[in-house]
C-alpha cells in the first residue's frame, strides 16, 4: 500500500519509522484501515473524453523542510480528464537551487510517463508535460 502522505500526530509532525509504537501509532493505524474498509467497493471511474491525451503535470518546493532542507516535489499523470497515478514526497537529496529541484521533480514524472508509455497502447504515443508554478 502506498501513502502519499505520512501519517501524522495530532500536533502535525509525522509518524516516520516508528521504533516504539504507541496508541497514538495503533489508532492511526486503525483510522488507515476503517477508511480502507470504507471505500473498498470505490474505483477508478474513467470517462472516455473527447481526447485521449497523457498529460504529467508537475512541481517542487525548494528546501521546504526547514529541519533538513530537502524538496517536497510532486506530480500527477492524467489521460485526458483522468487522474491515473500521482506522488508526493521529500527528495531524496538536498538540492542547491529551486532550478536543481525543478529538474529533479521532471525526472520524477518523466519516469512515470515513460513506464506508463512502455505498454505500447496503439492510441498512446505522445504525453505532454506541464510544470506547475504556484
Amino acid at each position: 500500500m502506498t501513502v502519499g502522505k505520512p501519517l501524522s500526530k495530532s500536533d502535525g509532525t509525522a509518524i516516520e519509522n516508528p521504533t516504539a509504537p504507541t496508541t497514538v501509532h495503533w489508532n492511526a493505524v486503525k483510522r488507515v484501515l476503517r477508511y480502507l474498509k470504507g471505500t473498498l467497493y470505490r474505483g477508478l471511474h474513467i470517462k472516455y473524453p473527447d481526447r485521449l491525451a497523457l498529460a504529467g503535470f508537475f512541481n517542487a518546493d525548494w528546501a521546504c523542510c526547514p529541519d533538513d532542507r530537502q524538496s517536497l516535489a510532486g506530480y500527477c499523470v492524467y489521460l485526458g480528464d483522468t487522474l491515473l497515478s500521482w506522488s508526493s514526497k521529500k527528495q531524496a537529496v538536498v538540492s542547491r537551487s529551486s532550478t536543481e529541484s525543478e529538474y529533479r521533480a521532471l525526472a520524477q514524472v518523466s519516469a512515470e510517463l515513460s513506464w506508463i508509455l512502455g505498454f505500447k497502447l496503439y492510441w498512446m504515443s505522445l504525453a505532454f508535460l506541464y510544470c506547475v508554478f504556484l
